[in-house]
C-alpha cells in the first residue's frame, strides 16, 4: 500500500468511526431513554410504544443461532467487500456503512445485553421499530443511490 492510500485509508477510518460511535450512541442512548420512562402498558397508534423484539426485522421469529449466523456472515462479507473494492475512499460509501454497521451493532448490543431488541417507535401499523433500524434503512438508501445511481462519482475523504 502506498503511503498516500494508506493517508486516505487513515482519514476514512476517522471519518468511519467518528459517525459509528455518533449513530450507535444516539441508538444506545434512545433505548436508555425508552426503557427508563415509557409503559409497557401504554398503547398507541403514533408516537412510543415500547416492545421487547426477541425475533429479526419486523418481530420475525428465528433460532437465536441464526440470528447470529446471518449478523456475522453480513459484518463479515460486507468488510471483505468495503476493503477489496476500495469502497472507502468514498464519503458517502462511507457514510452508508457507518449507519449500516452501527444499526446492526446497535441492535446487537440490546440482543447480548438483554435478551432481545429494544423497540419503542410507533407508525400506525408498521410494526415498531428504533433509531437502528432506521440506521439500516437510511444506508440502504444511501448504498443503493451510490451503487445504482452515483456509481461513476467519488468524492473523496
Amino acid at each position: 500500500m502506498k503511503v498516500a492510500e494508506k493517508r486516505s485509508l487513515d482519514k476514512a477510518w476517522i471519518y468511519f468511526s467518528a459517525l459509528f460511535v455518533l449513530f450507535t450512541g444516539l441508538d444506545q442512548l434512545s433505548k436508555w431513554w425508552a426503557l427508563a420512562t415509557l409503559d409497557e402498558t401504554k398503547r398507541t397508534d403514533f408516537g412510543f410504544e415500547i416492545t421487547y423484539n426477541t425475533g429479526i426485522a419486523f418481530g420475525i421469529d428465528l433460532p437465536t443461532w441464526a440470528i447470529w449466523v446471518v449478523t456475522v456472515l453480513v459484518l463479515g462479507i460486507g468488510s471483505w467487500l468495503v476493503y477489496e473494492n476500495k469502497l472507502w475512499r468514498d464519503k458517502w460509501h462511507l457514510t452508508g456503512l457507518a449507519l449500516l454497521v452501527a444499526g446492526a451493532i446497535g441492535n446487537l448490543i440490546d440482543r447480548v445485553r438483554l435478551g432481545y431488541v429494544v423497540d419503542f417507535i410507533k407508525f400506525y401499523w408498521w410494526p415498531n421499530f428504533n433509531l437502528a433500524d432506521v440506521w439500516i434503512v437510511m444506508a440502504v438508501v444511501v448504498l443503493m443511490y451510490e451503487f445504482l445511481i452515483r456509481e461513476d462519482a467519488v468524492s473523496e475523504i
